[in-house]
């Protein structure tokens, strides 16, 4: 068996360890050290350092992760808005709002009941006012869809932003510590 004179990196004294001796515990200041064998050289750390060093790596890692959480959490929400939109009369997609849907369903019966008037008065035949019922009837029906669409939203939303601050608040804590 080989032995090899090492220092103390808690006190400065010399050790003497063999090439098996992995850990060992300094005879003068107690301070618990790693032997590390090298091609070239054989060393001491001290196993405190070491341990430090773990921790913030831990932290760091709980960091990251919760950054991780975060990022996966803006993507999933951007996915699951879609569902929420709508699409305008030209392709145009938006968020639908109860107000919107109100004004534009307003809008269309508004149109049902004069095309209706207009036809009676012009003495059209009975199937032709029928038109003007189909527009108030798919008025409403617009009408409850996108308001229950912008409250479902609303809601999905909320839910979105709690989370998403419970992360910023984690992700500030964890920051703190290191």
């Amino acid at each position: 068996m080989k032995i090899t004179r090492v220092c103390c990196q808690g006190c400065g004294a010399n050790l003497e360890v063999d090439e098996t001796i992995r850990f060992v515990t300094c005879n003068y200041c107690q301070a618990r050290l790693e032997v590390v064998h090298d091609a070239s050289t054989t060393h001491t750390r001290v196993l405190e350092e070491i341990r430090e060093d773990t921790r913030r790596m831990a932290d760091n890692l709980r960091v990251i992760e919760l950054q991780n959480d975060l990022e996966r959490l803006d993507r999933e929400w951007e996915s699951r808005k879609q569902g929420f939109m709508m699409e305008g009369k030209h392709g145009h997609r938006h968020l639908p709002t109860a107000a919107g849907s109100i004004a534009g369903g307003m809008f269309l019966i508004v149109g049902g009941i004069v095309w209706i008037g207009f036809t009676v008065k012009m003495g059209a035949p009975a199937f032709f006012p029928l038109f003007g019922l189909l527009f108030i009837g798919m008025a409403i029906y617009k009408m409850i869809e996108g308001s229950s669409k912008a409250a479902a939203h609303g809601q999905a939303d909320e839910e979105f932003n709690l989370r998403r601050s419970s992360l910023l608040r984690k992700i500030a804590e964890e920051k703190r510590k290191n």
